[in-house]
């Protein structure tokens, strides 16, 4: 049976119900072959009033936090899906996670997203977490939400 190629993107932040997704996406891609992208989204709201002192170091922040995200929680991940023996793409962007996931997905050609799920208690009964969420309405390809 020849394999399918495959493009799926897993909306990743290091905890544990991203791994879940991150391992589910990466069987599938084993499965199918293709490429799994790992993103990593910052959160960062573009509409603050601030003084020019106040954007120098946030954008010192931002550098920081870019760096940190690739090195601390990216390249560990990376390094868990060597034994699936897949190529990996890793991303980090800046914004609203599930505008930028919604928006990268399209980018790249993702076939599907993969995401964790976080809500809990009452509220996991009765909506999925705001990440989740907000990719499911803005999402063009399919979406496998992870609990």
């Amino acid at each position: 049976m020849k394999k399918k190629n495959v493009t799926y993107l897993v909306g990743y932040d290091g905890g544990a119900l991203s791994q879940k997704a991150m391992e589910l996406a990466a069987e599938k891609v084993a499965e199918r072959g293709g490429l799994l992208i790992l993103l990593y989204v910052i959160d960062w709201s573009e509409f603050e009033v601030m003084s020019v002192e106040e954007l120098a170091v946030r954008h010192q922040q931002q550098l920081e936090q870019l760096e940190s995200a690739q090195t601390d929680i990216l390249d560990p991940a990376q390094e868990k899906l060597e034994t699936y023996d897949i190529e990996v793409e890793t991303v980090v962007q800046v914004g609203h996670a599930g505008e930028v996931i919604s928006a990268v997905a399209e980018e790249k050609g993702a076939d599907q997203i993969f995401v964790g799920h976080k809500s809990g208690g009452l509220l996991a009964k009765l909506a999925l977490g705001s990440v989740a969420y907000s990719v499911l309405q803005k999402s063009k390809v399919p979406v496998t939400v992870v609990p």
